[in-house]
C-alpha cells in the first residue's frame, strides 16, 4: 500500500475497523468521541466523508488517514505508519480492535466478534443512517434488527440483516461486514413464478421503497456478496421461477453477475423439471447510479 492509496480509502470505514463507532451522523460529516481522548464526553472529533479528511476540535489538528496514524501512534516514519494503515485494512469481514497502538498482524489475534442481542432498531445513530440511506424506519424494521455485539471488550451496535443460516450482514455508518457464517438470503413468495436478485439488502430496500411496498411479489435472493453467486443460483434452481429481475450494480462484478444469471437461465432443470427462466435487466430503473440506493439515496 502507497500513500495515495491509503488516502483513497473510506477513513470512517478505517475508523470502523479499529473499532470507533460516530456518536452523531450529520450530512456527510460523523462525529465521534475523540480517539485521542478516550474519556470525552462530548463528541468534537469530526469526518468529513466528502472530503475523506478528520479534524480533532479539541486539539485543532486534521488530515487524512495517514496524519491520524502519525497522531494517533506519534510516528514519523512513512514506511511504519502505511504498515499500520495496512494492517487495519487487512482482514475485511470483521472489525478491528480498537487500541491505542495498531500492532502488526503477526503480534495481535483479533478476536471473532460475539453477538449479545438482536432487537428492533431504536438506537438514534441507527436510525439516523437508516435515514442517510433514504429507507423510512418502518420499512427497515420489517427487515432488520439492531444487533449489539462485542470483541473482546469492546462493544458495538449495528443494523443486521439474517442470512440463511443464521448469520448476519452488519452495517453501521463506519462498518460493513459480516457475523457468524456469511451466505445468503432468500425470500420466498409463496405461489410466485417471478423472483428478484439483488447484491446488498440496501438495494432491495431501495426498490421497495421506490415502489411504495412493504413486501416483494416475487421471490427474494439477497447474495450478500456476488462471489455467492452459484449458491443463490442453486437456491433458486430450487423454486419454479419462471421469470428473473436482476437489480445488480452498474460495474463490471454487476455485469458478470448478470451473465452468470442468463447462462444459468439457459441450462434449465429447475423445481425437478426441465425448464429455462427468463431474465430480465432491471438495472435501467437506477441508470446513471451505480446502485439501486445510490439512485434512492
Amino acid at each position: 500500500m502507497n500513500s495515495k492509496q491509503a488516502k483513497a480509502a473510506p477513513l470512517h470505514e478505517f475508523l470502523g475497523r479499529m473499532g470507533y463507532q460516530p456518536a452523531a451522523i450529520r450530512g456527510n460529516d460523523l462525529w465521534y468521541k475523540s480517539p485521542f481522548r478516550p474519556q470525552e464526553r462530548t463528541p468534537s472529533f469530526k469526518i468529513d466523508r466528502a472530503k475523506n479528511v478528520w479534524y480533532d476540535h479539541g486539539m485543532g489538528v486534521g488530515g487524512t488517514v495517514i496524519d491520524f496514524v502519525q497522531q494517533l501512534n506519534q510516528l514519523d516514519d512513512i514506511s511504519r505508519v502505511l504498515s499500520a494503515i495496512e494492517d487495519v485494512w487487512g482482514s475485511p469481514s470483521r472489525p478491528a480492535l480498537s487500541s491505542s497502538l495498531i500492532l502488526p498482524a503477526a503480534s495481535q489475534e483479533r478476536a471473532a466478534p460475539v453477538i449479545e442481542s438482536v432487537v428492533e432498531i431504536s438506537d438514534h445513530v441507527l436510525e439516523a443512517y437508516v435515514q442517510s440511506r433514504g429507507i423510512s424506519l418502518d420499512l427497515a424494521r420489517l427487515y432488520l434488527k439492531e444487533v449489539a455485539y462485542r470483541v473482546d471488550a469492546h462493544r458495538f451496535r449495528a443494523l443486521g440483516f439474517a442470512n440463511d443460516v443464521g448469520g448476519y450482514e452488519v452495517r453501521n455508518a463506519a462498518f460493513k461486514g459480516s457475523i457468524g457464517t456469511k451466505d445468503i438470503s432468500f425470500l420466498p413468495k409463496v405461489g410466485s413464478q417471478q423472483a428478484a436478485v439483488f447484491e446488498g439488502f440496501f438495494d432491495f430496500l431501495s426498490v421497495l421503497m421506490h415502489y411504495k411496498k412493504d413486501t416483494s411479489n416475487a421471490n427474494v435472493l439477497v447474495m450478500n456478496s456476488l462471489a455467492l453467486a452459484d449458491r443463490g443460483i442453486a437456491r433458486l434452481k430450487m423454486q419454479d421461477i419462471h421469470n428473473l429481475y436482476s437489480y445488480l450494480d452498474h460495474d463490471l462484478a454487476g455485469q458478470q453477475g448478470l451473465a452468470k444469471l442468463m447462462e444459468a437461465g439457459k441450462q434449465g432443470e429447475f423445481h425437478g423439471s426441465v425448464g429455462r427462466w427468463n431474465v430480465v435487466d432491471a438495472s435501467g430503473l437506477y441508470a446513471g447510479y451505480k446502485d439501486a440506493n445510490a439512485f434512492l439515496a
